[in-house]
């Protein structure tokens, strides 16, 4: 061990990695607010930085420089770049979340858009066709304006299908910054020490091409798999103690590294709701501040069985949760409305008289979530164990395999579930004489 030990410390990767991630952390408001991953934050610090006359005191800088690399994204000849446009502040208006729309630039005289759809992953399909029907809005709203749209995700590049999309990586965004900062154009000390902060925290999550900390990870494997037997055993003082005294300066460096998954909860549930969309499904998907990320759907089967019974079309819902420890499957109730949770509950009391499954009814214990939602059945997908050893790579083909298996297999949940429904849905319109013995009576 001590050997393996020695040249996971010695590696080139892992210094790199210690310079970048492993020493003490400093204070970070972000950090405090937890507001990393949500991508309203960075549209509203972006849009600050876009509108020339802002609190930042850099003009038109950051505005020239999205401009100029926006230009230069579009890959097809027959896309023609932006029009020259006046930077100054009297010609430019910067809009958040107006028609749906993350950022919108406008330069007045030149009768120009920019749309900026802003996503905290990486690029998928359904982004670029979600910024094409923006994109369409827009046009019909703003009569002679020339419309150029962005996309702005953690990927390095973009996609060749959609040449009229210009796209931008968060990696380049924060390169931009950083230029500007070193250059000392922030010279207002409060707006130093946010810029510094902010620069600090997308360097963090979004790891821009990043990638050196998983190689790493999947490099050592087998010494890291020990490493984080000795953490479960002894904490974070005997993994320290497991480095000889000549290494010490890396003991937190290490700490950290056993800590780190091969995988991104939010790059999962991306390439899972792409996986879904090509199925037919169409999910929705939402995140906490603490790192958990959540895949909703119900599809149409489900939903129009919950239509026939009476209730709202998503009062049944599935749901995929991601972390860095596991990803499993729900299926829930959802009550917005007095009417919604009178519907649920009389659907509560059938299924406990007439279980899904008499012989394991033990396995549809109602969890309240929250005063909306209601847990009914939960399915590991993945465990923790199974995701230390994996790379990111093999963590989502395996999710994505036994995620097919679970919805089409005719012995598993997914399937017990969706028929149960159906067929309480089709004695609720059968057997309408006896409707009060139904959920919707």
């Amino acid at each position: 061990m001590e050997d393996d030990l020695r040249n996971l410390i010695d590696a080139p990767r892992f210094r790199a990695y210690h310079r970048k991630f492993g020493g003490p952390r400093k204070f970070n408001t972000f950090d405090v607010l937890q507001y990393a991953n949500y991508e309203i934050r960075h549209s509203n610090v972006l849009a600050w930085l876009l509108r020339p006359a802002d609190t930042h005191g850099i003009g038109s800088r950051f505005l020239r420089w999205f401009v100029n690399h926006v230009n230069g994204q579009f890959p097809a000849a027959d896309t023609k770049p932006l029009p020259e446009t006046s930077f100054e502040a009297g010609n430019v208006e910067v809009w958040r979340e107006r028609d749906h729309v993350d950022i919108t630039i406008r330069f007045k005289t030149e009768k120009c858009l920019i749309a900026v759809e802003n996503k905290t992953e990486s690029a998928s399909p359904h982004h670029l066709d979600q910024v094409r029907r923006y994109e369409e809005t827009l046009l019909g709203k703003h009569e002679g304006h020339t419309v150029r749209s962005v996309l702005l995700t953690t990927s390095l590049e973009g996609s060749d299908n959609f040449p009229s999309i210009a796209h931008v990586g968060w990696d380049s965004v924060l390169q931009a910054i950083r230029t500007v900062s070193a250059a000392g154009e922030f010279t207002c000390p409060s707006v130093q020490t946010f810029i510094r902060q902010y620069l600090d925290m997308i360097e963090r999550w979004f790891r821009p091409g990043g990638e050196g900390y998983r190689v790493l990870l999947d490099d050592h494997r087998a010494i890291l798999k020990r490493l984080r037997r000795v953490l479960g055993k002894h904490g974070d003082d005997g993994v320290r103690g497991m480095v000889s005294a000549d290494r010490a300066e890396y003991r937190n460096s290490l700490v950290n590294l056993v800590k780190e998954s091969r995988h991104n909860p939010m790059e999962l549930r991306a390439a899972v709701a792409n996986y879904l969309r090509g199925r037919g499904v169409t999910p929705t998907s939402s995140n906490n501040r603490s790192g958990t990320y959540w895949l909703g759907w119900t599809d149409v089967t489900l939903g129009d069985a919950v239509l026939r019974m009476g209730g709202h079309r998503d009062a049944l819902s599935w749901f995929i949760t991601f972390t860095r420890h596991d990803v499993k499957i729900d299926f829930a109730f959802r009550s917005d409305n007095r009417k919604e949770r009178s519907f649920v509950n009389r659907l509560k009391s059938f299924m406990e008289k007439t279980p899904i499954n008499r012989q394991k009814p033990d396995k549809y214990s109602v969890r309240v979530w929250s005063y909306r939602w209601q847990g009914v059945y939960r399915e590991e997908i993945l465990s923790n164990e199974e995701l230390v050893e994996l790379s990111a790579r093999e963590v989502r083909n395996k999710v994505i395999r036994r995620l097919e298996v679970f919805m089409d297999s005719d012995d598993r949940e997914y399937r017990r579930i969706d028929d149960f429904f159906q067929c309480l849905a089709f004695r609720s319109d059968a057997l309408a004489s006896t409707r009060e013995d139904s959920p919707s009576g």
